[in-house]
């Protein structure tokens, strides 16, 4: 049972920290409407498990739109966060929310 919803806000911290789990990726980046869905600004770091990992400074009171670019070629929504609302084309951005 998660002790937590992903994304993880830590309000003490001023942090918002995203994971997603991919043992094939070379490289992830975490990409939505905060930062104008850049592929490269955002890159995720990783484990030995396959389990990428980023944190981030909080964002300002509102509702942002995220998915992962995985190998610049596929994105994903992350799936640990159950909040998402279709993207427009054919598939889903999940969403955070914060405040």
């Amino acid at each position: 049972m998660k002790t937590h919803e992903y994304p993880y806000v830590n309000k003490r911290k001023k942090t918002i920290r995203f994971v997603v789990h991919n043992s094939c990726a070379d490289h992830i980046a975490l990409c939505g409407s905060f930062n104008h869905w850049e592929h490269d600004k955002l890159l995720l770091k990783h484990d030995k498990k396959g389990q990428w990992y980023i944190e981030i400074p909080m964002l300002p009171e509102g509702k942002y739109h995220y998915k992962f670019f995985i190998d610049d070629r596929m994105w994903m929504e992350d799936i640990e966060n159950m909040h998402r609302e279709p993207d427009g084309v054919s598939g889903w951005n999940s969403v955070l929310m914060i405040g």
